[in-house]
C-alpha cells in the first residue's frame, strides 16, 4: 500500500480579518506568544493560546507580488520559530494578494446624531445599532497583483501593525518577501513608526534591473506605453505577454518600474538609481537572507547582499545570509531558512527582554 509523504505543516492559532483605514478587508493568521518552548519541539508547535504572553514581541509577514498569506511553506517555519521563542506570529494579506482579488471595502457615512435624551434606554440602544448599520455600507473593489499600487501597501501593514499592539505586542519584527520586502521596509521609512524594532527582508527584488534584462532594448518602450495608457484613462488595461511575464496592468507596471518608483530602493543593478536614501534612513536591526537559483535580482548573491548592507548606513546591526540552493520561494530550503531565523530571532528576543527590564525602548 502506497503511502501519502506528508508535505503540510500544521501551526496553531487563529484565523482573524482586520479593518484598513481606508475600508479594505484583509484576511490573516494570528499565532499567539504564549509561553516559550525550552525545547527544541516539533516543527509547527505552537503554544496554548489561552498561555501569558511571556516575549512582547510579534513577527508581521507581509507576503510578495501576486502573493497572499498563506502560500509559502517557509511562512509554517517561522512560525514554528516564532512559537519555540515566545514570540507572536502574523501573516497577513495586503490589497496586492494572488493576481487578482475581490476586496470588501466598507464605506462610512455620517449618522444621524446622538438619540434625544428622553428616550428610553431600550430605544435609544436599538436605534443606535440601526443608525450604526445605516452608517456603513459595502462593495467590492477588484485589485490583487495586477492592480495594486505600492504606496497603499502603508495602510495595510499599519492594521496588521495595530492587531498585534491590541494584542499585547509591544514591539513588532516586520518580514517581507520579495515585494513584501520593498514594502515593509517603506513602511518603516515613510511613518517611522516607533513600534518596529527589526526588519526581515527575504529575497527582495530589483524589478527594474529585472525587467531591463528579460526586456531589453523594449523596456523603455513598454514603460512609457504603460505611462500613457495611464494617462488616459486606459491604466486598468493589461500588459501583452510579451511586455510581461506575470498578468500586470499598465498601471501597475509603471508604478513598479519608473525611475521615481518605491520599488527603486532595492535597484542594487543600478539601472535607474544611484543613491538609496531609503535604505540609509533604516535605524532598527535587519536580516537579509536570499538564495541562489532564480532570484528576482540581477548578478551574484553575496554582491546583491553586501550592496545593501552598504547602503545601510544607519542600521544599527546587520546580518546577511546567502541560502545556497535556494530558489526565490525558499521551496525545498524552508529548514535552511528557518536556521537562520532562529538565530537572529533569539538575539532580537533577549534585546527587547533587556530592554523591559531597563526601562529603555
Amino acid at each position: 500500500m502506497a503511502v501519502t509523504k506528508r508535505i503540510s505543516i500544521g501551526i496553531t492559532g487563529e484565523f482573524c480579518r482586520v479593518l484598513t483605514e481606508d475600508g479594505m478587508e484583509l484576511s490573516g493568521f494570528y499565532q499567539p506568544g504564549g509561553t516559550r518552548d525550552k525545547g527544541r519541539g516539533a516543527i509547527g508547535s505552537a503554544p496554548n493560546p489561552q498561555s501569558p504572553t511571556t516575549n512582547p514581541i510579534c513577527l508581521i509577514h507581509v507576503h510578495g507580488w501576486d502573493g497572499n498569506f498563506y502560500e509559502n511553506r517557509f511562512i509554517d517555519y517561522a512560525a514554528a520559530e516564532c512559537a519555540r521563542l515566545g514570540i507572536a506570529f502574523i501573516s497577513g494579506n495586503n490589497r496586492g494578494h494572488d493576481y487578482i482579488s475581490d476586496i470588501l471595502r466598507t464605506s462610512r457615512t455620517v449618522g444621524q446624531g446622538p438619540p434625544r435624551p428622553s428616550q428610553k434606554p431600550e430605544a435609544r440602544c436599538q436605534k443606535s445599532e440601526v443608525r450604526k448599520r445605516q452608517a456603513e455600507s459595502y462593495d467590492y473593489v477588484q485589485i490583487g497583483g495586477m492592480y495594486e499600487k505600492l504606496a497603499d501597501s502603508v495602510a495595510d501593514i499599519r492594521a496588521w501593525v495595530d492587531i498585534a499592539a491590541a494584542r499585547g505586542a509591544q514591539r513588532v519584527i516586520l518580514q517581507g518577501h520579495s515585494h513584501g520586502a520593498i514594502k515593509v521596509a517603506h513602511y518603516l521609512t515613510t511613518t517611522r513608526d516607533p513600534r518596529v524594532c527589526g526588519l526581515i527582508l527575504l529575497s527582495p527584488s530589483d524589478d527594474m534591473g529585472l525587467a531591463r534584462k528579460q526586456l531589453g532594448e523594449r523596456f523603455s518602450w513598454v514603460l512609457a506605453r504603460a505611462r500613457e495608457m495611464s494617462s488616459k484613462g486606459s491604466g486598468r488595461k493589461l500588459l501583452p505577454e510579451k511586455d510581461s511575464p506575470y498578468p500586470v496592468s499598465a498601471a501597475t507596471f509603471f508604478d513598479c518600474h519608473n525611475k521615481d518608483s518605491i520599488a527603486g530602493m532595492f535597484n542594487m543593478s543600478r539601472t535607474d538609481r544611484r543613491e538609496f536614501p531609503e535604505l540609509g534612513s533604516i535605524r532598527v536591526p535587519v536580516l537579509l537572507a536570499v538564495g541562489t537559483v532564480e532570484e528576482a535580482f540581477v548578478g551574484k548573491p553575496q554582491k546583491y547582499v553586501d550592496d545593501i548592507q552598504a547602503c545601510m548606513v544607519n542600521c544599527p546591526s546587520f546580518a546577511g545570509a546567502v541560502i545556497e540552493g535556494a530558489p526565490h520561494n525558499y521551496l525545498g530550503r524552508e529548514r535552511e531558512l528557518a536556521a537562520v531565523l532562529r538565530r537572529w530571532l533569539r538575539i532580537m528576543a533577549r534585546g527587547v527582554r533587556r530592554s523591559r527590564i531597563t526601562g529603555r525602548a
